[in-house]
């Protein structure tokens, strides 16, 4: 298993869901027996369960209360400096994934993922602190050979696909605005960008870039 830590590991799981935590919490028991694996469903229960244990690694979905943010990342680390993050998640990975590490995460994790996949991910992160999947590992390939995989949302800064995802679940600029603390202001001119970066003039134009990889 590795010997850059014991099996006897704490591990927190991070999603709204709670069939998909004890799931997750099952496999794991699998391949580390001796695992303390604990649950929280949102950002704000998450920080606080850090703020009072010790966890060596959290695997944490994108998408929950509170969370579905690029700056969530940097709050866990506030709190938890080495925390090991492992994002296990719905969204694309060839679209989120770089930009999470790029982040600071350990890795990134498809929900579609298989058992083995999953051990593959949890051991690499605990043992070597990092992994990554083949298809991120030939993008950043691609990447690094200046090769361009024809996916338009790429142009987008963090905060245009951040805006964008929540347009296309149907949030209003209003909601969007008050969600992520911008002003109403920022939010339409970043909308326009998006429009401008995909060549789109609605919506559903939007909806077609992301293929609703949620």
């Amino acid at each position: 298993m590795g010997e850059a830590y014991s099996e006897n590991v704490k591990i927190l799981i991070t999603d709204d869901h709670l069939v998909i935590r004890h799931g997750l919490s099952f496999v794991i028991k699998e391949f580390l027996p001796m695992a303390s694996i604990s649950g929280t469903s949102s950002l704000a229960s998450t920080l606080q369960y850090l703020t009072n244990e010790k966890v060596n690694l959290l695997i944490l979905d994108i998408n929950m209360p509170g969370g579905n943010s690029f700056e969530m990342i940097e709050m866990i680390k506030e709190v938890q400096p080495d925390i090991k993050i492992l994002l296990f998640s719905a969204y694309d990975e060839e679209i989120y994934g770089l930009r999470y590490l790029k982040t600071g995460v350990n890795g990134y994790l498809a929900k579609n993922a298989s058992e083995k996949e999953i051990q593959d991910a949890v051991i690499k992160v605990l043992s070597k602190g990092k992994y990554l999947s083949d298809k991120l590992q030939d993008q950043m390939i691609n990447m690094s050979g200046n090769k361009y995989d024809g996916n338009s949302l790429h142009q987008l800064t963090n905060r245009e696909l951040e805006i964008a995802r929540l347009l296309v679940k149907g949030e209003r600029t209003s909601s969007i605005s008050e969600k992520l603390s911008l002003k109403l202001s920022t939010v339409s001119t970043h909308k326009n960008r998006i429009f401008e970066k995909l060549k789109i003039d609605n919506i559903y134009g939007l909806i077609t870039e992301f293929k609703f990889d949620s």
